[in-house]
């Protein structure tokens, strides 16, 4: 309930800073922001994620309007957010809980879309907070209990590549999965099921699918399992 509390906080803050003069406590939007976080925090509407003082989820919350006015940024981290949600549980192969191992592979993926260029950091927004704000979207998701498509296929076939290149002795054969990978997306991008933004090259998304492939191999590592 405190997932679902936060990711609806959050969404109205989209909501209400998307609407031109809204700011009631004040004319400044960043601090419209903080006045609303103050506000839905003390009725019950938003719950600061635990360890996060006040003070620090205003500035959080001041992050979070700033990503919902990045297009780029939201997308990228709602399509990470339904996949991580499907594919990679944070569970370990027994059944126990591990969210640590699933926080770690959301940050992983973060962390390569900004330093592969897939995604830029929008303004006033730390890689701290863009993170916190994908553990929030990833377990939002994966709370919701209804009839669920499958998001997480890309994954799993990332991980196919790693399973096929790990050798007897575990060790996984890393050239061999870019290769894998790279035929794969030159392959889409060949038959134009793949289209590159003017500023993303080839080459920028095979270094973040190689990425998001050692954060896979983390998870599966912290978590046990022999394939997602």
């Amino acid at each position: 309930m405190g997932h679902i509390k936060k990711i609806l906080g959050m969404a109205l803050l989209g909501l209400v800073i998307s609407v031109p003069g809204w700011a009631q406590c004040t004319s400044n939007q960043d601090a419209a922001v903080d006045c609303f976080v103050k506000n839905a925090v003390s009725t019950g509407l938003m719950i600061p994620p635990k360890g996060m003082t006040i003070s620090q989820f205003k500035a959080y919350g001041v992050a979070v309007s700033k990503v919902v006015q990045s297009p780029s940024a939201m997308v990228f981290l709602l399509g990470m957010a339904g996949a991580t949600a499907d594919a990679v549980p944070p569970t370990n192969a027994d059944g126990t809980a591990n969210q640590a191992a699933q926080d770690a592979f959301v940050n992983a993926v973060v962390s390569a879309g900004l330093n592969d260029g897939i995604i830029a950091l929008p303004p006033e927004t730390t890689p701290a907070q863009l993170e916190q704000f994908a553990r929030d979207l990833t377990a939002g998701m994966a709370a919701n209990s209804g009839v669920t498509i499958s998001p997480g296929a890309f994954l799993r076939a990332l991980d196919g590549y790693i399973v096929a290149a790990t050798l007897s002795n575990g060790t996984v054969n890393w050239q061999q999965v870019g290769t894998s990978i790279s035929n794969l997306l030159g392959a889409l991008a060949a038959a134009g099921l793949m289209k590159l933004p003017a500023n993303i090259t080839i080459s920028n998304i095979q270094q973040f699918a190689l990425g998001t492939a050692a954060g896979i191999q983390q998870y599966k590592q912290a978590t046990g399992r022999a394939n997602l």
